[in-house]
């Protein structure tokens, strides 16, 4: 039982960092699940997966209760990003390993690429902008439990719906890509950066639900693993969704994203 104690302060630390940027916390798990416990890739994915649905949980409750999150645009990017997360689950568990690590290391380089790219929309996420008069802009309005308000455009849903089918195909497959791929390309359609990365979570509760309901009818998690990455995964996702609103937002993403570039290039260079 005590086998994996150590993995409950190291996913927690995992979770916190991940949930305060938008991003899933199988970007630093998953690695940490390969590269230190070993687990073989499949095995380590599906584990992810479930340990995710309890932080992506906390996670929403945090953003739900600091009144982040614009559920509409939820919506309709989990009702893209959900079948996809169960096809690519389905395609994991039949893939070589050394070609999971692989693509692993690669998405995870792409995340931080990113990352770094939205810090620019990050910087000014908080300002008001003007309303376009553009038929495919959506206006939308949200006050936070700070008091803070966020006035905003969402700017082109049909490519944001594109890149969340993408996302929940990565997810399901490597256990990332749902936050990763969402939260950076929300930013650079006009959602405030604090505003993108509650929404981010709230897509990936759904989306890592649907992958991880997917692994455990494959039998895949490592059941004694998650009895401590589960108590970690709900206490980082309450950390996470309490500093985040209290730290500037481009800063966090800028570290993560070096983070990330780090996490990647080892994963890539274990990979074969």
């Amino acid at each position: 039982m005590f086998e994996y104690w150590y993995a409950f302060p190291v996913v927690a630390l995992g979770c916190t960092l991940t949930i305060m940027g938008g991003v899933g916390g199988n970007v630093l798990c998953g690695p940490f699940f390969i590269l230190v416990l070993q687990l073989p890739p499949h095995v380590a994915i599906g584990t992810a997966l479930v340990t995710e649905v309890f932080s992506m949980s906390s996670g929403v409750l945090g953003y739900a209760w600091r009144r982040l999150i614009d559920y509409r645009l939820a919506a309709i990017l989990a009702a893209a990003a959900a079948p996809m997360a169960i096809l690519g689950s389905w395609l994991s568990v039949r893939a070589p390993g050394a070609l999971l690590r692989g693509i692993f290391g690669a998405a995870i380089l792409v995340i931080a690429t990113l990352l770094l790219r939205s810090t620019e929309s990050a910087e000014t996420a908080d300002r008001p902008a003007p309303l376009s008069a553009s038929p495919e802009a959506v206006p939308r309005t949200l006050v936070d439990s700070l008091g803070r308000t966020y006035r905003y455009e969402v700017r082109g849903r049909l490519p944001l719906a594109a890149t969340s089918l993408a996302a929940g195909l990565g997810s399901g497959l490597i256990g990332i890509g749902g936050g990763e791929l969402n939260t950076p390309f929300m930013a650079m359609r006009g959602v405030p950066i604090r505003v993108a990365a509650a929404t981010a979570v709230a897509v990936m509760a759904v989306t890592v639900l649907a992958g991880a309901i997917t692994h455990v009818l494959l039998g895949e998690p490592l059941w004694r693993l998650t009895i401590w990455t589960i108590p970690g995964a709900i206490l980082g996702g309450q950390i996470g969704s309490f500093i985040a609103n209290r730290t500037p937002a481009h800063r966090l993403r800028q570290w993560l994203s070096w983070l990330f570039v780090a996490v990647g290039t080892t994963m890539l260079v274990r990979a074969f």
